[in-house]
Formats: structure tokens, sequence, C-alpha cells
């Protein structure tokens, strides 16, 4: 993907306390934007892709990117931090207990012992989100931002999800998250979740591989369900052609109408970065 660096020509750097910063990182990427409070308008986005990296590199780029950007050495209202990972656990509020929040997530993943644990309620789903940030990049964030509020990405993606019009249908719409990697995919019908899951993926016939086992094992009829679509995706174009074939209606998540936004951001392609610029509302 190409690097991204598009600023509205009212954006003044002297007028940084009337910003809002929402910050993203995970393994191919850096990518942040700015968003006017007052005018309630997205005013810059920066987006700086990279090569694939071992984990220790990863680390130490996202670290220098947020140490040497001039942009982001002026001091925000507020500051909006998520991390791309798969390490995250999805926990119905009647079994959730906060003294355990490690035992969750070990019951899945292997836990850095340093790494800190987040968790988030979800009201919309009736549940709690715990997940992880590597011990490096929260400690230089809450140097660098003593306000940093940490989310995580799958926070916007169900928020969005449940809150699309096609939750309330009786029909079930499929939606699907690209991050980095891996992918999160989950089945809503009637506004409650059916599914949530994350898988590992190489090229975008493992995606439709998993997507017709779902299909199979959920008895869902591909001409009445609806599927939509955000994230980083590679192989675009082969996914469209392939998920046409198989879906009757695709849908491709379009930012959110309640904010206004720069000519040139609202010309990117909006499924990119719609689940970055959907985490304001979410920290409300």
């Amino acid at each position: 993907m190409e690097a991204i660096h598009t600023f509205d020509n009212d954006f003044k750097y002297d007028n940084s306390k009337k910003y809002l910063l929402v910050l993203q990182t995970g393994s191919k990427a850096v990518t942040y934007a700015i968003f006017d409070i007052t005018n309630k308008k997205y005013v810059g986005l920066k987006h700086i892709p990279f090569n694939s990296l071992p984990e220790n590199q990863i680390i130490e780029f996202i670290k220098k990117s947020l140490e040497e950007d001039p942009l982001l050495s002026y001091k925000f209202s507020e500051v909006v931090f998520q991390h791309l990972s798969f390490r995250a656990m999805l926990v119905p509020e009647s079994l959730f207990d906060s003294k355990n929040l490690r035992a969750f997530l070990r019951f899945h993943y292997d836990v850095d012992e340093k790494d800190y644990i987040h968790f988030q309620e979800l009201k919309s789903a009736e549940a709690f989100i715990i997940f992880t940030v590597p011990v490096q990049i929260e400690d230089l964030l809450c140097s660098k931002y003593p306000q940093v509020k940490f989310s995580h990405h799958t926070i916007p993606f169900i928020n969005s999800a449940l809150g699309s019009k096609e939750s309330k249908d009786n029909s079930p719409s499929l939606h699907i998250y690209f991050a980095n990697n891996f992918f999160d995919i989950m089945i809503v019908r009637n506004n409650k979740i059916q599914l949530f899951n994350s898988f590992f993926y190489k090229k975008y016939t493992d995606v439709l591989f998993f997507i017709a086992n779902i299909l199979n094992l959920f008895s869902l009829k591909p001409d009445i369900t609806k599927i939509n679509i955000m994230g980083e995706l590679d192989e675009v174009e082969q996914m469209k052609s392939e998920l046409k074939k198989i879906f009757k209606i695709i849908n491709f998540e379009k930012f959110n109408p309640v904010f206004n936004y720069d000519l040139k951001i609202s010309s990117l392609e909006q499924h990119r970065f719609a689940n970055l610029l959907n985490l304001y509302p979410c920290e409300l």
C-alpha cells in the first residue's frame, strides 16, 4: 500500500489543542488522523506503510515513527490509540470478571507477561472486549500523551456492525475486517452477534475458504446474506470478483456521515480507513 499524507488547508499547527488525534499501529503500517473537534471534521490523515518485518523490528519501527514525526510532537486535546492485533477476546457480560483478564486471554493466545491488558465494555454487544497492547508502545505513548485512551480495532468494527440497518433485519449479515495477516469475521442477526472469530490468511483464496465453511456451518444463504467489508485488503479486485459470484449484496464500509471530511480524505478508498475514523465516536 502506498504512503498517504493529506491535510486540509484549514489545518493549523498552532491550533493543536482544538484537535483530537486518533492513532493506529499494526504489523504493516502506522496510521493517524486529526479531528477538528469544533467543526466536527477530519482535517488530516497520514498513512506510513512498511514491508513485513520480524516482530521485534516492527516495534522499533513504530517507536521510531512515533518519536520522529513532527506532527505527533504537538499537544492534542485528546488522543485515542488502537493497536491492530488478533490477541483479543469478546466475553459476554454475564461471564466477565475484571480480576481474570490474563486468564481469559490465555485460553486462546500466548500472552507476553510484560504486555498491558485492557478491557472495554461494548454495551451494544452486551459484552466486554479484552485486549493487549505491547509494553514498549504503551510506555512510549503514556510518556508522550499522558491523557491517551487505549482501544482495540474490534471495538469500532463491532459497534459499526451492530449500528447498521442490516443488523436489525431478520436476514443475517456477514461482517469482515481485514487487518494485516489476519481478518475478523462476524455474523449478526436481529442485532445479536451469532459468531465472532479471527483467522490468519496468506491470500484471498484462504479468506474465501473460511467464508464458504462459515456459510455451511451456520446454514447461511448467500442470496439473502449481506456482506460488509472494511480494512486493508490486498488483492482487493480479485476478492471483489470472487465475492460477487457468491453474494448478491456486497458493501464496502463508508465513513460515518455524522462527521465532515477533507475532500482528499473523502476521495480515499473509505473501507481502508473507516474503522480508524469510526474510533472516536466509540470513545465519546
